[in-house]
């Protein structure tokens, strides 16, 4: 829900006409990157906002249930069909020449894996692979494709910059949920936890050492924000949680980060020579 804020810089692109031809998102990144690509600027911020109205969202009892804090099958799935309460408009998203590359963490292998836009042949593939990024180990259950088991992009890694620099590219426009200067603190231990992780050795040494590479990767991020290489937004306002359902918080934190968002528009258009 910490993306709902950067939600706002998606609707201000899609308002600005700023259009690229990548675009690489991973957990809750990876709805921003097929919202953006399918230049639906209302499920933008509705995925963010007014999905936590809804009924089947999930709470503690579908997680008891497990159907997940976050009721997957529902935000994946089902809101997403055309009489859902977040239709997909999956034919803009194909006609867009642009790439759409998603991030999940392979569970059993313990390894990123990232997909494509030839990999989506249909909108359940794309939907699937959405999910399978954004399935927080624990709070959600975990999302199968092709028999293997993957969960949360943001355990392997986070923020996909090493693949757009595998896939060829120099310059970035990078978008985070973090403030400036932040850090990730290492995961805490102690027996109840181990007890917890100790199911999955893969998945528990992940999460153990999971902010050694996301602050790299955030001093690399730093490095080229120097060189002039990277427009990097970061949140100066942000107050919200992983888990925040407060409809009217939300909203007023998505306003916050579309503010934001505008006021570094002239800066981000002399970075892209607009």
């Amino acid at each position: 829900m910490r993306a709902c804020f950067t939600a706002g810089f998606v609707t201000m692109l899609l308002e600005q006409g700023i259009y690229f031809n990548y675009a690489a998102g991973i957990s809750a990144g990876a709805s921003h990157v097929v919202n953006y690509l399918s230049r639906d600027l209302t499920r933008a911020r509705r995925s963010f906002t007014d999905i936590v109205l809804e009924q089947s969202f999930g709470d503690v009892a579908s997680w008891i249930k497990g159907d997940g804090y976050f009721n997957a099958e529902y935000i994946y799935s089902k809101s997403t069909r055309e009489d859902g309460s977040l239709p997909f408009d999956f034919e803009t998203f194909i006609e867009n020449d642009a790439d759409c590359v998603i991030g999940a963490f392979l569970r059993h292998e313990g390894k990123m894996v990232y997909w494509h836009k030839h990999d989506y042949k249909t909108i359940e593939d794309l939907i699937l692979r959405v999910r399978a990024s954004s399935s927080v180990p624990y709070l959600m259950p975990e999302t199968k494709i092709d028999e293997e088991i993957y969960v949360d992009g943001g355990l392997g890694s986070g923020i996909p910059l090493d693949i757009a620099m595998e896939d060829g590219y120099e310059r970035f426009v990078v978008v985070l949920t973090r403030e400036r200067g932040f850090r990730l603190e290492p995961f805490p231990q102690n027996r109840l936890v181990n007890l917890m992780l100790d199911r999955h050795q893969v998945e528990k040494e992940a999460l153990l050492s999971r902010h050694v590479g996301y602050n790299a990767t955030l001093d690399k991020i730093e490095q080229l924000e120097r060189d002039g290489r990277a427009f990097v937004f970061y949140p100066e306002d942000l107050d919200l949680t992983m888990i925040d359902r407060d409809r009217e918080k939300l909203l007023s934190q998505y306003v916050k980060g579309h503010e934001q968002a505008t006021q570094g528009l002239p800066r981000l258009r002399e970075f892209l020579g607009l």
